[in-house]
């Protein structure tokens, strides 16, 4: 077996020479301990270099969550949105206002986002959703404003409307109106103070708005009557009955039944005379009809 020999010199000439010996074999121990150590050094290298890309794939994903996270918020906010023009059209019909064309179609601007997205465009897209969102909330806003002005111009008007007469007092047949005519019983042309409906004895007659009851009993051509007073110049007269259903002072709402079509007084049939009296004075009822039947009013 080969062999050789180091001499280690000391700078110091005081200090002892070493003679070291070394064989081949225990050369090639120390080769194989470097080599060792140097692969080791480049597997942590590597290793180091892989942990620095998973963590930066980790940041990506987590990047990713949180964007889908803000996608969700925003598309909550959509359906809040979307809930509030709900109560806006709401509002629109309660208000009568169906027809004036004020329904806006808001769909192009909930369009939702595949999430699927990656990359910086995901940040331009809840820009965008962002951007129609606040337009959206700025629009639903001023839309309630206004309708919540609308219903408090309702409210207030409420009473008002209640005591406007806007229906029918009776189902039957519309047979005389308003204005100049020739009287049945001379011929000659007289003027009409109200309309005549025309219905079988005992039909109901209903009161046409609320108010009170201020006059029943029997007076000259209209033979057994009444007289509901629904506001400081606003009254209304039903003649020619047959049975009243109420009394003086008594208060009555838009609906309620009050009398029943007769032949009483100057008469050639079972019909109501209706008249509406503004301060006393007769005008035309169909000016504030609106709607038939007792059921079917208005306001």
């Amino acid at each position: 077996m080969l062999k050789g020999s180091l001499n280690w010199v000391p700078d110091n000439p005081s200090s002892r020479r070493r003679h070291i010996v070394m064989s081949s074999a225990k050369a090639g121990w120390y080769i194989l301990a470097a080599v060792g150590i140097v692969c080791f050094f480049m597997a942590l290298g590597f290793n180091l270099g892989k942990g620095i890309s998973r963590s930066t794939s980790l940041s990506t994903d987590q990047e990713y969550l949180t964007l889908q996270g803000e996608l969700i918020q925003l598309n909550t906010r959509v359906g809040n949105l979307q809930n509030s023009l709900e109560q806006v059209v709401q509002r629109e019909e309660l208000a009568f206002m169906a027809a004036a064309d004020m329904n806006i179609d808001f769909t192009r601007m909930t369009d939702r986002f595949a999430l699927d997205n990656r990359g910086t465009d995901m940040f331009r897209y809840i820009d965008d959703i962002e951007l129609r969102i606040l337009l959206c909330e700025r629009l639903a806003h001023a839309e309630q404003i206004a309708y919540d002005s609308l219903a408090v111009l309702l409210v207030e008007k409420a009473e008002q409307l209640r005591h406007t007469p806007s229906i029918w007092p009776v189902n039957g047949i519309f047979v005389s109106d308003f204005g100049a005519r020739v009287d049945p019983f001379t011929g000659a042309v007289r003027y009409h103070k109200g309309i005549d409906i025309s219905a079988n004895t005992g039909t109901s007659i209903y009161a046409p708005a609320d108010g009170t009851v201020t006059f029943c009993g029997w007076s000259g051509g209209w033979g057994l009557n009444m007289v509901v007073k629904h506001s400081s110049t606003i009254s209304t007269r039903y003649a020619h009955c047959s049975a009243i259903d109420v009394a003086v002072g008594q208060s009555v709402q838009r609906g309620d039944l009050i009398a029943r079509v007769g032949s009483t007084g100057r008469s050639v049939g079972p019909h109501v005379h209706y008249e509406v009296l503004r301060n006393g004075v007769q005008i035309d009822p169909e000016d504030f009809i609106i709607r038939a039947g007792p059921a079917e009013a208005a306001f």
